[in-house]
């Protein structure tokens, strides 16, 4: 055989393999023309939200509209985790303390969990939240059977400031044995009670603590109890501070006030709980913080997915909250998500 036929039959068995060994997850784009929600998402149903997509009447643009209304508050809790709080065929969903209105990336197009994945969306937050709103998030990444069910990853809005908080196994070895999680705040508005590298330990809520504990609050299992505003005074924090461990948090810009407006969000992710993991965020624009290190809960399940969701998620709260998705998109390669160079500069 000469070299010729080698080198062509080598690259033959190279190109074979690639797909092999590099699975990629497929590129997702959605624009929300449609006046119905797309095959790329699920729609989380329940009783306290509506979902609308398609034109919108006081915008030139198309988007998917998610309101979550007020509801009587309810402490019923079910201990029945399928399917995680969303209405099923017949309509009935477990009732689980918390409010909420969100699309889920629907099953099919998930990424395996470590994917270096790029993320670009415009979201519209509007002015319903207050000073003195509690636990409130909007957009998060998850990990399918999670050994913690909490997100990975959080913008949260908590007292009317834009915050980003990722959450990690608390390995401090003086902690509260029931404060199992670290939250970590890599990013921040300049009105958030935090900066960047902030980390507040915290409980996972089990179900054998629900009942005593509901007599006094309204919980959402699997998330923390003291999830509260703090105030409006921004702290100096110089590095990592509380229980944040094996990550190197760097911050460029402040998150922008998203607050009666469209603003454009983009990540880079790879979101792994070894020192490999990786949050850049940029945010109509400018860079707001790189975020390296142990992301996530360990043992890390590779064999298990991520995925996005975006919508309201609070406490009970006595105001309706309208939120809007557009220009989704999602790719393995920076380049779909920010063609020209100027959504995510270096």
């Amino acid at each position: 055989m000469n070299r010729r036929r080698i080198c062509a039959l080598a690259l033959m068995l190279v190109m074979a393999g690639a797909p092999q060994a590099n699975a990629a997850s497929p590129t997702i784009r959605d624009e929300f023309d449609a006046t119905s929600v797309s095959d790329n998402w699920f729609s989380c149903s329940r009783d306290e939200n509506s979902f609308s997509f398609g034109k919108l009447a006081d915008d030139a643009r198309s988007a998917a509209t998610q309101v979550v209304k007020a509801l009587p508050q309810n402490n019923v809790l079910a201990f029945a985790w399928h399917p995680k709080g969303c209405a099923r065929e017949d309509g009935s969903y477990d009732r689980d303390g918390s409010e909420r209105s969100e699309l889920w990336e629907a099953q099919k197009i998930l990424a395996p969990m470590g994917t270096e994945i790029w993320y670009r969306f415009d979201m519209f937050i509007d002015d319903s939240i207050t000073p003195t709103t509690g636990r409130f998030v909007i957009g998060q990444w998850k990990q399918t059977n999670s050994p913690k069910d909490a997100p990975v990853l959080a913008q949260r809005f908590n007292g009317r400031a834009f915050t980003v908080s990722l959450e990690q196994d608390n390995a401090d070895p003086d902690r509260d044995p029931k404060n199992v999680l670290c939250r970590v705040f890599i990013a921040s508005q300049e009105t958030a009670p935090v900066e960047p590298g902030f980390g507040t330990p915290h409980t996972l809520v089990k179900p054998a603590q629900v009942f005593s504990l509901m007599k006094t609050e309204t919980l959402s299992v699997g998330h923390d109890t003291d999830d509260l505003a703090h105030g409006t005074a921004p702290l100096s924090l110089p590095g990592l501070t509380g229980c944040a461990q094996g990550l190197s948090v760097t911050r460029y810009n402040s998150l922008p006030d998203p607050f009666g407006k469209w603003t454009t969000m983009v990540y880079h992710l790879r979101l792994v709980s070894d020192q490999t993991g990786l949050i850049e965020i940029w945010a109509d624009g400018k860079k707001i913080s790189k975020t390296e290190g142990i992301i996530g809960f360990k043992p890390f399940l590779a064999k298990e997915s991520q995925y996005f969701k975006f919508g309201s998620y609070r406490n009970h709260a006595e105001f309706e909250t309208v939120t809007r998705l557009d220009h989704f998109i999602r790719s393995e390669r920076k380049e779909d998500v920010d063609p020209d160079g100027t959504l995510a500069p270096p």
